[in-house]
């Protein structure tokens, strides 16, 4: 995967109380861009460079997160926010080489086809009826079968249409990743948000979005008030599974299906052990999720420093939340009688992460998630401005 290359210079005045950012974008040559998106990612909020590649973005009160220097053929810039805060910086970004990058594996549009679908249920979500990239014939794939690997990338910006949540997103999809063989996927991008309706059925939609989600969590856990929003965090592991086959069983079954493909003899017995290991393997998961302490206390996976929030875990973190829809009656919100639990796993990757009001963790893409959390796709997702109720 390229690396991200930018560079930003500070100059001028440092205002204290200020919380805008300005300054000029150009290439490292000098020259002025102009047209370049100027956004907080995952906000509402955006400027746009004007002919002379100058740009001035009010945040309001927001504090932490990333700015975005984005231009279609552009490399993109990301940048802390609070690094820019009421200062002038000079952005310098440049054009996309046109050196062809050496490619091992193809991008065809036989793995578009082949894969498309995969892609949408992954990145947007299995209910697509209201949602759709509206340019998505662009997005290119490459699929190595020999490692069953495959790889998405977006020479353009993603114009992502979601009516069921009332905004228009622009999404710059960084990193699309999925390994078949561990089953895992991932993705990696930033994004601004256009919203396109205000009727009382999308302020709903928002609601049920929001109410269980990943935002939600990271929002309750920064303010301390897991409890009263209505979570509870257990500490989990994952331990071997004692019904998988043992590594010797794995052998033997790996070593009588290397005699047959070898001397290509289908042949050869197939015993009774073979087939109680085979049934063993296809019944069972290698791991099982074992709690060990439930209804765990912030301290117990959490460290304050000067007003500052960290995840600090090794294990795995269970989340667990009692969902209620909102549905309207009589013209208001109110919850529905039914209930239902959701469960989530967190898996932190890195030693430490700090987690942000605005309900976002600073390194998102080290935050392994599983269950209910890795379900809430681009489909659900809301900016990070959102207030509950808007």
């Amino acid at each position: 995967m390229r690396f991200l290359q930018f560079l930003i210079f500070f100059f001028g005045t440092l205002f204290l109380y200020s919380q805008t950012i300005s300054g000029k974008i150009q290439t490292e040559s000098g020259s002025a861009i102009s047209d370049v998106n100027v956004y907080l990612d995952g906000t509402k909020i955006s400027t746009v460079s004007t002919s002379d590649g100058s740009f001035t973005l009010d945040i309001h009160s927001q504090k932490s997160g990333n700015l975005i220097f984005q231009k279609d053929s552009y490399e993109t810039s990301i940048f802390p926010v609070d690094k820019a805060i009421g200062k002038s910086v000079k952005v310098i970004i440049n054009k996309v080489s046109d050196i062809e990058e050496v490619v091992i594996v193809p991008y065809t549009e036989q793995a578009y086809k082949d894969f498309i679908n995969y892609f949408l249920d992954q990145f947007i979500g299995l209910d697509r009826d209201d949602i759709r990239i509206k340019n998505q014939r662009m997005l290119r794939f490459s699929y190595d079968k020999k490692n069953q690997f495959l790889k998405v990338k977006a020479p353009e910006t993603l114009i992502i249409e979601n009516k069921k949540l009332g905004y228009t997103i622009q999404y710059n999809l960084i990193n699309f990743e999925a390994d078949f063989k561990t089953k895992s996927t991932s993705y990696l991008g930033t994004s601004f948000f256009k919203e396109t309706s205000f009727r009382k059925e999308i302020v709903l939609n928002r609601m049920n979005a929001y109410k269980g989600s990943m935002m939600h969590f990271l929002r309750s856990l920064y303010n301390n008030e897991l409890e009263k929003e209505g979570f509870t965090v257990n500490h989990a592991r994952r331990i071997p599974n004692p019904a998988y086959p043992t590594e010797a069983e794995l052998q033997r079954l790996n070593d009588h299906f290397e005699i047959v493909k070898s001397q290509k003899n289908s042949t050869l017995p197939w015993t009774d052990e073979l087939e109680a290991i085979s049934q063993k393997k296809m019944k069972n998961t290698e791991f099982v999720m074992a709690i060990l302490k439930i209804k765990m206390k912030e301290s117990d996976f959490t460290k304050r420093k000067d007003d500052r929030l960290f995840i600090d875990f090794e294990d795995l973190l269970q989340v667990n939340y009692q969902k209620y829809y909102y549905e309207i009656k009589k013209g208001e919100f109110v919850k529905s009688a039914g209930v239902v639990t959701q469960s989530s796993f967190i898996h932190p990757e890195a030693m430490e992460f700090e987690i942000f009001k605005e309900g976002l963790s600073s390194e998102p893409d080290q935050l392994i998630l599983e269950g209910d959390f890795s379900r809430q796709n681009i489909s659900k997702m809301l900016p990070l401005d959102y207030q509950f109720g808007n």
